[in-house]
């Protein structure tokens, strides 16, 4: 098996992995999405791999992989930032909620006297 057969094959198997996951919901939609459009580029550049060549060489970089580093690195800092932002919000929330429970047992103390 060639290199590049083998390299879709992977990204296939990384489309129907995400799909799979994607349909028994152990895998968000919010995620699901990055995780597609990955795993179907990583098809395109496994069966064009002069499509590479051709990107990297219109931004002026020298090796074409130091452009999919530099992509991979890119989309890792969108899935941090995400991630950050969905914990914050998930604080926001615990906060709230935390709050209104205490208001509410604080009700009930009253009532209770």
């Amino acid at each position: 098996m060639t290199p590049q057969l083998l390299a879709i094959a992977m990204a296939v198997v990384l489309l129907i992995a995400v799909i799979l996951l994607l349909r028994s919901y152990v895998l968000p939609e919010k995620y699901a999405v990055l995780w597609l459009v990955a795993s179907v580029v990583a098809i395109v550049l496994s069966a064009w791999p002069d499509l590479l060549d051709n990107v990297s060489n219109f931004f002026g970089i020298a090796q074409p992989i130091n452009l999919l580093f530099v992509g991979a690195f890119f989309v890792v800092f969108l899935l941090l930032m995400q991630v950050t932002l969905e914990l914050a919000r998930t604080r926001d929330e615990l906060r709230k909620t935390v709050q209104r429970l205490a208001l509410e047992l604080e009700k009930r103390h009253v009532d209770d006297d």
